[in-house]
């Protein structure tokens, strides 16, 4: 966030020759530890900061975008009478062939919009091996033509999606340990998660960017011994690095806490972290249980089925739905499913939000008895909180067997579905895409100048590199807790960050044996030397 590390330990701008006014010698060696720290995760973070900036960015403004890119497939000009949407599916299943499965109906959120009917391609593997990539299909209402077909992660949009992921669990995977195993066996009885590499990489990743902004803001913080430097101005007319250190320092300071929110916000779509956090929201803070309608006895109450099986990307189902059951319908008489046009008219009725995905019912076998679905009516995604919503829908009587909200979760399920919807832009409308384009925009400036002062650091001095010098001496007590602290803490929380942080300790153990033995280790300076040793001075 900001390079000027130095100046509690170097008075290069403001030269004194008061000792009285340099700070201890603990506190100046932790600082150039802190810059140290700060400057390598910097280098470190850099690439993937530009790619979640620039991947954000476009999901953000996605539906515009595709709009502007799909027209020939999303827009229609209205009619005066639609097509049943029953023949609107079956002329997308002609489309695709008899070997791929109906997944969801999505009908038209505008009379000028088209029919989207989403298929399972044929051989999908599916979560958690992979993530689905769905086979989309549109048909024009009015006249049942199908419109054309693509691939859900395909194009610009599909593209920022898949890049923003890190391409999720597609690739290669470990299997690490599960925490809602360990407490809860019963409920979560597999002992292990598979992750993908790429996924588990993103997560690794985003912790240690907590820690670039909690060093930065560091580094940042007003002291006495710096009283001449600016906080919140910018020094244009020094020009070079000065300039640069200033945009850094001012731009990073004001997006540090939303960019930090935004970090957490996402990491509940890691697939170790997040799933090790749903499992510990669910039994810490448990949901309500999601009223039914009046059911036999002789017929169960939900199906083997969840909404996480149906989209674990979130595309349609909200973070806390995904261990929702779906249930179970009450056949009558000679049974005969509803059409969707039926099912679509009671999404109509409940005052679902247009642009509502239906999906259709999946029986069952339980106990050597068929066990009945419902469909599954859901709010379209990205929402707010206040529109998360889920209808269950019995597939032969057409009434409602149950209703799923926001209000039904638990206290930290909600609290991480509001930080999701705040994530994706959409809790306050055009406030909150308008703070995320200005987070980004503040990200990738922040690179930027980041780069413009490693340039002007290397014709300064010959090398960008930090190098260690007397000034990296022994910390106080209180100096080191600075450090240790929040690290084990970070580690605690977060258990990747914590087996990354030990190795990267370990190497640099490694590295200072390997000084000290060969006798390369620069000797502890005296304390008026930490006060304007230039060596420091990034």
């Amino acid at each position: 966030m900001t390079d000027d590390v130095s100046r509690p330990a170097v008075l290069s701008d403001r030269a004194t020759d008061d000792a009285n006014s340099a700070p201890p010698r603990a506190d100046a060696a932790l600082l150039r530890r802190i810059w140290r720290l700060h400057f390598w995760i910097g280098l470190f973070c850099a690439p993937a900061l530009v790619v979640l900036a620039c991947s954000g960015l476009i999901i953000l403004y996605s539906q515009p975008l595709d709009s502007w890119l799909n027209r020939d497939l999303l827009v229609v000009t209205p009619g005066s009478q639609t097509v049943p949407l029953d023949d609107q599916i079956a002329a997308a299943q002609r489309r695709v062939g008899p070997d791929h499965d109906l997944d969801a109906v999505i009908p038209p959120a505008a009379a000028d919009r088209a029919t989207r009917v989403d298929f399972l391609p044929p051989g999908a593997t599916g979560f958690p091996e992979s993530e689905n990539n769905l086979t989309q299909v549109f048909v024009d209402p009015y006249t049942g033509e199908v419109l054309g077909q693509r691939s859900e992660l395909s194009g610009l949009v599909g593209w920022a999606n898949q890049v923003h992921r890190l391409f999720g669990n597609d690739g290669p995977q470990l299997r690490l340990p599960s925490l809602g195993h360990l407490l809860d066996p019963d409920a979560y009885p597999e002992a292990t998660i598979p992750v993908g590499i790429g996924n588990l990489w993103m997560e690794l990743t985003a912790v240690w960017i907590l820690v670039l902004l909690a060093t930065g803001i560091y580094l940042w913080w007003p002291r006495a011994v710096e009283a001449a430097k600016p906080l919140l101005t910018v020094r244009w007319s020094r020009g070079g690095r000065v300039r640069w250190r200033d945009l850094h320092a001012l731009v990073g300071v004001f997006i540090a806490v939303v960019v930090a929110g935004y970090v957490l916000s996402g990491l509940p779509w890691s697939r170790y972290w997040g799933e090790n956090w749903r499992a510990f929201t669910t039994i810490v803070t448990p949901s309500a249980e999601v009223s039914t309608a009046s059911i036999p006895e002789s017929i169960p109450e939900s199906t083997p089925a969840t909404m996480g099986d149906y989209d674990r990307l979130g595309r349609r189902v909200a973070w806390a739905d995904v261990d929702d059951p779906v249930y179970a319908s009450q056949p009558t008489g000679l049974p005969r499913r509803l059409s969707f046009d039926d099912v679509d008219r009671v999404a109509k009725a409940e005052r679902m939000l247009p642009g509502y995905a239906i999906i259709p019912p999946a029986d069952d076998v339980e106990d050597g008895r068929p066990v009945y679905g419902s469909y599954a009516v859901v709010n379209a995604w990205p929402q707010r909180l206040s529109e998360q919503r889920t209808l269950y829908v019995d597939q032969f009587s057409g009434r409602t067997v149950a209703e799923a909200t926001a209000a039904q979760d638990g206290a930290l399920a909600r609290a991480t579905s509001f930080g999701v919807d705040m994530h994706m832009g959409n809790q306050f409308g055009w406030v909150t895409r308008l703070l995320a384009t200005l987070v980004c925009v503040g990200v990738l400036t922040s690179v930027v100048t980041a780069a413009l002062m490693l340039v002007n650091r290397r014709r300064a001095n010959g090398t960008a590199l930090p190098r260690r010098t007397g000034a990296d001496g022994r910390l106080g007590g209180r100096a080191a807790a600075v450090l240790i602290v929040p690290a084990v803490v970070l580690g605690v929380l977060f258990p990747v960050f914590g087996l990354s942080l030990l190795i990267v300790l370990a190497v640099e153990a490694g590295w200072s044996r390997r000084r000290r033995t060969g006798g390369t280790d620069t000797a502890p300076p005296t304390p008026s030397s930490v006060t304007v040793d230039s060596s420091i001075n990034p």
